[in-house]
């Protein structure tokens, strides 16, 4: 191997690596952006990474204010929650003693010949009961075993009557803590508004924010130096068309690297220089005509297709660009046959009365256009 290929090898892999590295910086920024888009349309995928910081440092400062309230209020919810609990306890525990009393004195009632009105026995609240066991207590001629039963149903009516009064205390207690809940969930609802206020400053659809701030936070993270996060603010457009540029000088790096292993006529610095701006300036020309094509598809059709470039797949925009790159040759010589066309009338190509220029060095002509299809062109 002499020194010239060497060096020549150098200079592909230096700009092999140089190449990829932009590519990778561009291509994060492109598809954050993309995602972005694709998760809150209204942004069409551009977010203000300093404005995204300032709006998170007055979150954590409205956050901070409300700590008390927001404190509060999950304190009043776990205090309703068990108040209720203990209640639905105690309100079991009374049900089951009242229908074990009514059971009971309605027994009684029947040794005792004892006629009871239906509202009376409709009425199971403590009073009501009472009232039952007082009338049983002042009929003569009771047998002591229901005397006794009187007795002990006296002092189980009693109990009744704490547990319904207590019951009336938790259902106060509750309505004090409801109403403290109200005054303090109104206080959180106004810090939440204001945080909602400022996160739509950002994000327009306020609900996506914490994904959008997680993807802005993981891009800037991972940026070495912060260029990715420097590119992502740029327009999707402009970044559209430096991701074809770059992946059209890839696609040309792909063709150059197996030449200069294989091929027999050695690289030369020349052919990496022209090449990649080549490789460069076709994946931009097929670019522009893939996307000319979609729109003119869309107008005829009269489908309205969005062709923003916010919505361009960074992927898809790759691979026109390393197609591109990499068959640069064939897309100018295919892009010069359909220019013709469309200049042609009737199929035939148009004459022109312009002399073709003769070259004075030989005899031979060169390859036709422009040496588009000329390998050695640039060699």
């Amino acid at each position: 191997m002499t020194l010239y290929k060497f060096s020549v090898g150098v200079v592909l892999a230096v700009a092999m690596v140089a190449v990829l590295g932009f590519s990778a910086l561009v291509f994060s920024s492109r598809d954050f952006q993309y995602g972005v888009a694709q998760i809150s349309p209204s942004t069409n995928g551009l977010i203000s990474f300093a404005q995204l910081d300032e709006v998170d440092r007055q979150v954590v400062q409205i956050e901070t204010e409300s700590a008390g309230p927001r404190g509060e209020q999950l304190d009043v919810e776990q205090q309703i929650t068990a108040l209720d609990t203990e209640a639905q306890n105690a309100e079991a525990t009374a049900n089951d003693a009242r229908a074990a009393m009514v059971g009971a004195i309605a027994e009684i009632e029947t040794r005792a010949n004892v006629a009871t009105a239906e509202s009376a026995a409709a009425d199971m609240s403590a009073q009501g009961l009472s009232q039952r066991i007082n009338t049983l207590a002042a009929r003569p001629g009771l047998p002591p075993a229901d005397q006794q039963g009187v007795a002990q149903l006296r002092t189980q009516v009693q109990q009744l009557a704490a547990q319904e009064e207590a019951l009336d205390d938790r259902s106060a207690e509750r309505a004090a803590l409801v109403a403290r809940q109200r005054l303090v969930a109104g206080q959180v609802a106004e810090a939440n508004r204001r945080i909602f206020a400022l996160q739509q400053t950002v994000v327009p659809d306020y609900e996506h924010y914490t994904r959008v701030r997680g993807e802005a936070h993981a891009l800037a993270s991972m940026s070495p130096l912060g260029v990715s996060a420097f590119l992502a603010q740029g327009h999707p457009a402009l970044l559209s068309t430096v991701l074809v540029l770059l992946m059209g000088a890839l696609g040309s790096l792909l063709y150059l690297f197996p030449a200069y292993l294989n091929r027999p006529a050695p690289v030369t610095m020349a052919e990496i220089v022209v090449r990649l701006i080549f490789g460069m300036c076709a994946a931009l020309a097929f670019y522009v005509l893939a996307n000319a094509a979609i729109a003119g598809f869309s107008i005829s059709s009269g489908v309205q297709q969005a062709t923003t470039s916010a919505t361009l797949n960074p992927f898809t925009v790759s691979l026109v660009g390393i197609v591109a790159g990499v068959l640069s040759e064939d897309i100018a010589k295919w892009i010069q046959d359909r220019g013709r066309g469309i200049f042609t009338q009737g199929g035939a190509p148009a004459t022109s009365t312009v002399a073709a220029p003769t070259s004075s060095n030989s005899g031979d002509d060169g390859p036709p256009g422009g040496g588009l299809v000329n390998n050695q062109a640039i060699s």
